[in-house]
């Protein structure tokens, strides 16, 4: 799994990126999808978890 960098929009001289990584198929048999999620670095690894402030609710698109 890589973690990539794309250009989301360039405004004047400033260029904004985007990183994305792409997750195993098993994601679907999970709660997590359209979930506020919390995202943590470590020092070798990325830790997701469902954000427990908001109690399971989902979020407005």
């Amino acid at each position: 799994m890589k973690i990539m960098k794309s250009i989301d929009k360039k405004v004047g001289d400033v260029v904004y990126y985007k990183y994305k990584i792409n997750l195993p198929k098993k994601i679907e048999e999970t709660d997590l999808l359209d979930k506020e999620l919390n995202i943590t670095l470590g020092e070798d690894k990325i830790i997701i978890e469902k954000d427990k402030n908001l109690k399971g609710k989902k979020v407005s698109k």
